[in-house]
């Protein structure tokens, strides 16, 4: 009669602790709802925004270049009650894209001792102008150049941003999963543990009446002490993996022990095909050097261009005011100047153009390499979790053959044909499969965000995320 007893008291035990912990389950906390927290919390995930502001600066620095600028020079000398000169010239300049810049401005001087180069009407001279290179720069120059770089750095501050938030979320992905799996295996040591102290304590009282030997209560007590071992160490692992999650939450408000993971399948694979072709259009680490082959590029157009002879032309009309009309006779009142400056040997010209040349090609090898690593990596993450994904649901069925032979251990052990030892070994084994099974649920949650880091796709799980 007691061995139907323990029987049914087992049973409902096991039951039982299962509902109260469902009951008593703290909030749940879904791998997507924990990104969510990371991205909007985390110091790193601030950083990652903070790179793309630095990409508009850079666009706004470079187009300062063409700012127009106004400027003032004022120059006097006074010697001995003697005034030497005043020299006073103001004027707007205004560069464009096209690096053919242009010049507005009003110069009025006077002085005993003027340099004759100075001299202007008594009310001033207005004047304005062109600067144009004929040689050197018409095609390409610094600032047309220094632009065009800049919007590369904007997307390579983007891209660096991807890159962060990459790592960072893989690290999340670890750290969730680590404790998964030690909170659900706390979980089922726990209720193991109650279980075992519950049965010897049966156990026990049947030894006393008789209906039972000595050493099934001792085999019982050995079974007790083997799950208490078990539960601290499990609650060991909690507790530290606890601690490594709360690393990546960032809120006073909330503690990952308000929570308890919620473990989500993921029965559709991801098509290695089309992986393989976002990899080579977008991945983070091949974007970082196709990126810097385009600023290479832009650098060796301008070593060409500076293999040009300089030829600058520059041309103003000169107007000034007299009795309230203006003078236009262009033809007479102009200055016109002419600039020419060609080294000749070229060789510092020559070898920084060979020198970008060189740089490209190492660039172009290196994305290459970083190309085949890259993909490399991906397969061998796309097979772990092929294979994670059957071991597991291999393991679904050794659990549910092992809950069977428990089954009819225990309807064996109340019929009297079993004993308490084969009964616990038929647990533990049973007990052994579900731990298993945690441990590859959660290798398979790692081996998933595995698989999107290595890809440089794991940004794209925070759909609403403003980068």
């Amino acid at each position: 009669m007691n061995r139907i007893i323990l029987f049914f008291v087992s049973t409902l035990l096991i039951q039982l602790t299962h509902s109260v912990h469902a009951q008593e389950s703290n909030q749940v906390l879904s791998l997507d709802d924990f990104y969510q927290m990371v991205v909007n919390n985390h110091p790193v995930a601030r950083q990652a925004r903070l790179l793309n502001q630095r990409g508009e600066l850079a666009i706004q620095q470079a187009k300062g270049q063409f700012d127009p600028k106004l400027s003032s020079s004022y120059n006097s000398k006074e010697y001995n009650g003697k005034d030497y000169y005043n020299l006073w010239n103001s004027y707007l300049e205004m560069p464009t894209l096209l690096n053919v810049d242009f010049k507005a401005g009003y110069e009025r001087n006077s002085g005993t001792y003027l340099n004759p180069e100075h001299n202007v009407p008594t009310d001033g001279l207005y004047y304005a102008g062109i600067s144009v290179p004929l040689g050197q720069g018409l095609i390409h120059n610094p600032r047309k150049i220094n632009l065009q770089k800049s919007r590369y750095e904007e997307q390579q501050y983007m891209n660096e941003s991807v890159l962060v938030l990459n790592n960072l979320l893989y690290d999340a992905n670890h750290a969730f999963w680590w404790w998964y799996e030690f909170h659900q295996k706390y979980v089922v040591v726990q209720n193991n543990l109650t279980l075992m102290r519950n049965r010897f304590e049966a156990i026990k009282e049947s030894v006393a009446n008789g209906e039972n030997a000595a050493v099934d209560s001792l085999e019982t007590l050995i079974q007790v002490q083997k799950w208490q071992n078990l539960h601290r160490d499990a609650q060991m692992q909690l507790q530290n993996s606890t601690l490594y999650m709360n690393n990546y939450i960032w809120s006073d408000s909330l503690e990952i022990d308000m929570f308890e993971p919620k473990y989500a399948t993921q029965n559709t694979l991801l098509d290695f095909v089309a992986l393989e072709e976002q990899i080579l259009a977008s991945h983070p680490n091949l974007k970082k050097l196709t990126l810097k082959n385009e600023i290479l590029e832009l650098d060796r157009k301008l070593s060409v261009e500076q293999i040009k002879p300089v030829l600058d032309v520059n041309y103003n009309f000169l107007l000034h005011q007299q009795d309230n009309e203006y003078d236009t006779y262009f033809n007479n009142n102009y200055k016109l100047g002419f600039q020419f400056e060609f080294p000749i040997l070229v060789r510092k010209e020559r070898a920084k153009l060979q020198s970008t040349k060189l740089k490209i090609q190492e660039n172009e090898l290196m994305i290459d390499e970083k190309t085949r690593q890259t993909l490399n990596k991906v397969r061998q993450s796309y097979n772990k979790v092929l294979t994670l994904n059957q071991m597991i649901a291999q393991q679904e069925e050794i659990l549910a053959n092992y809950q069977r032979l428990l089954v009819a251990e225990q309807i064996k052990f109340n019929n009297g044909e079993s004993s308490v030892f084969l009964l616990n070994s038929r647990e533990n084994k049973k007990l052994e499969s579900e731990l298993k099974l945690i441990e590859l649920r959660a290798k398979y949650g790692k081996s998933i965000g595995e698989l999107k880091w290595s890809a440089g796709i794991l940004h794209q799980e925070i759909q609403d995320l403003t980068l």
